[in-house]
């Protein structure tokens, strides 16, 4: 749909040249960078006085409210001007104002007009998809994309009418909070094809906006656009009266054709229900049917939730590169990374963001526009205070008091750094560093799911849930156990996949079973969770009532000790101990010890046998392994290289031999393929 057509006029006109004054009076903008001694200038060369007026205004609210930055991209603004007030001067030489002929007339006079002089070449841009591919697409010309915004701006002073009764509604002039970190302010209509639908659209949005926030009207406003494109395809001449039961059993399969997954399907449908119940109830819209039109049953079901934590083989990968990111970029990712911020709160921290208490403590202060209101978290981590300082400094030194951000946007000083451009330049930098995960696919990095991982940290860690949402300012305890529970499924994935191999030996090597009910995964993990009087290797199969054990030697020669799969790499070290110390009592002729570690090394050699052969005989396909074992090596290295930084040397060595062990674990089954 077309814009609707805005009226212009002499007085108008008279008010916008009345907002220029001083510099933006003048025929031409001399601006220079800072720091370099590059100069450029606008030129307003116009014949139309009034036409001239138009182009300053626009150009002169677009750097006065910081949509463009007259430091940034002046070269390539002042030759598109330049060619614009060229066109100007030959097609439209005594126009009174550029609102005298539609956008779509200027569109095509201009594009003419560049043909015309060879400066209209094709062009293509490289966008990345969510594949993490990336697909070339035809690029618009510089200079055409100008015009457009300079008539937009022109277009938009010029309109009279209340800010609700226009098609396309600027969120800042109605009054309502804007998120600074996000791309846009406006809410669209004009794809709204019918007119009835867009009144009704209106109508409801306005109502919503007094309930919830812009984004979920600009996400509201969205299926409704859906279901107009419906309407114009499968039934145009339907109007409010008609909509009924068969319309949408209609609409639910035209959304099945389209391809859309069955998450953008199930908020297409829960949405478009509640625009029509709430604009026939609420708004008392006669003309709308008042019964249920879709029911819970039309709704696809909900894909189970994939893990939003980042895998651990791909934090591997973005630790082992992270120096090559942008420096502002990495800063970035560095906070995120240990605080666990929202991204739109990093986007918005301010300046003066860091705070010491009075023991000179850290601390990182930030404000929440979800909750609207002031956040404090302490900084434990010397590598965050050290980039968020090194970042203070370089915006001080480029901009001095005039920028309020720690990260500002790259157009102006004055807005905060966009959300958006943050995930589009980490998954570049993702591709081009081919960072995927354990199935060698490419990742794509989502902004929200570093807040995951740091919660999952914490989780695992041990530090309790009280304290992590205190850390999140979470609004219940039941937000914070969402990563208690993912910690409980990954418990629960691992003792299935030894479960499935699992076998139980006594001191004969003779399987022992137990009653499956206790054997049962929910029994398991409660198990694993109260951490009760469990052996550190092995159960005890001796009865409680029998009292305290006092049996010589502990576990390793005792006929109630049981030993399972998973405690085979424990039972191969204390084998090659207890080799280790009967060839040093031969060596100075011990008999006791000599006899004490060879019924150790038979015990534990029958257990050994017993377990490597149900082991063998249960074994995983090559590839299953060898994924399995490579995602255990890259788990290794990293705890590995995390210990060497903390100074732990016993850990260290633990994991080196780990890793060592993993390695050749990895060569061996890799020879048999």
């Amino acid at each position: 749909m077309k814009p609707e057509p805005v009226s212009w006029s002499l007085t108008k006109q008279q008010q916008l040249q009345e907002q220029l004054v001083g510099m933006w009076a003048e025929d031409v903008w001399s601006v220079q960078r800072k720091r370099r001694a590059q100069r450029s200038e606008l030129r307003f060369a116009l014949r139309s006085p009034s036409v001239k007026t138009e182009l300053k205004y626009a150009l002169w609210w677009h750097f006065t409210y910081g949509q463009r930055d007259l430091e940034k991209c002046q070269p390539a603004l002042c030759s598109a001007v330049t060619c614009i007030v060229e066109w100007l001067n030959q097609t439209a030489p005594t126009c009174g104002s550029l609102l005298e002929k539609g956008l779509d007339h200027w569109d095509w006079s201009l594009r003419s007009y560049l043909v015309a002089h060879g400066r209209l070449r094709p062009r293509t841009t490289k966008f990345l998809l969510a594949t993490q591919t990336y697909k070339d697409y035809p690029a618009e010309n510089y200079i055409i994309k100008t015009f457009r915004w300079i008539y937009a701006t022109i277009r938009e002073a010029y309109d009279d009418r209340p800010e609700m009764e226009r098609d396309i509604w600027n969120l800042r002039k109605l009054g309502y909070a804007v998120t600074l970190t996000k791309t846009s302010y406006l809410l669209n209509f004009t794809p709204i094809v019918q007119s009835w639908l867009r009144q009704l659209a209106k109508d409801f949005i306005h109502y919503n906006l007094a309930l919830h926030g812009t984004e979920d009207c600009r996400q509201k406003i969205v299926s409704i656009r859906r279901f107009s494109q419906f309407l114009v395809e499968q039934a145009p001449p339907v109007q409010s009266w008609q909509i009924n039961r068969a319309l949408m059993v209609k609409y639910i399969g035209y959304l099945s054709a389209s391809g859309c997954s069955e998450q953008e399907r199930h908020r297409a449908l829960v949405q478009l229900r509640l625009f029509l119940e709430i604009s026939a109830h609420q708004l008392q819209k006669e003309a709308l049917p008042r019964e249920r039109l879709i029911f819970d049953e039309d709704l696809p079901r909900r894909p189970e939730p994939l893990p939003r934590e980042i895998p651990e083989e791909v934090l591997a990968q973005l630790r082992e590169h992270l120096e090559s990111l942008p420096t502002t970029l990495l800063r970035m990712v560095v906070i995120l990374l240990e605080c666990g911020l929202r991204i739109g709160e990093l986007c918005s921290l301010s300046l003066d963001c860091l705070m010491r208490d009075d023991k000179q403590d850290w601390y990182l202060r930030l404000y929440q526009s979800k909750k609207k209101q002031d956040h404090v978290i302490p900084l434990v981590n010397e590598t965050v205070v050290g980039a968020i300082q090194a970042q203070q400094q370089e915006i001080k030194a480029r901009w001095g008091t005039s920028c309020a951000y720690l990260f500002p946007s790259i157009q102006s000083p004055q807005l905060p750094f966009k959300r958006p451009y943050f995930t589009h330049r980490l998954n570049m930098w993702a591709v081009e560093h081919q960072i995927a995960d354990r199935t060698g696919k490419l990742y794509r990095f989502q902004s929200h799911q570093f807040r995951h991982t740091v919660g999952m940290r914490l989780i695992n860690d041990g530090v309790p849930l009280d304290t992590i949402s205190r850390l999140f300012n979470h609004d219940s305890l039941a937000m914070t156990q969402r990563y208690a529970r993912k910690r409980a499924a990954k418990v629960r994935e691992e003792l299935e996949r030894v479960h499935r191999q699992r076998k139980t030996v006594n001191y004969q090597g003779e399987s022992v079973t137990g009653d499956p009910r206790a054997n049962d995964l929910d029994a398991q993990m409660i198990r694993k969770g109260v951490r009760g009087q469990t052996l550190a290797v092995g159960g005890c199969g001796r009865l409680v009532v029998l009292g305290e054990c006092n049996y010589a030697n502990k576990c390793l020669t005792c006929p109630m000790w049981l030993t399972s799969t998973e405690d085979l790499p424990a039972l191969k070290s204390f084998s090659e101990r207890a080799i280790h110390l009967q060839q040093r009592a031969t060596e100075v002729g011990n008999q006791f010890v000599i006899q004490q570690q060879g019924r150790i090394i038979t015990n534990l050699a029958l257990r050994i046998n017993s377990l490597q052969e149900h082991s063998e005989g249960t074994s995983q396909s090559h590839d299953e392994l060898l994924a399995q074992l490579r995602a255990d090596l890259m788990e290794a290295e990293s705890g590995l290289e995390e210990a060497q930084e903390a100074g732990l040397r016993l850990s260290a060595k633990q994991l080196e031999r780990t890793v060592l062990d993993l390695r050749a674990r990895i060569a061996a089954v890799e020879e048999t393929t």
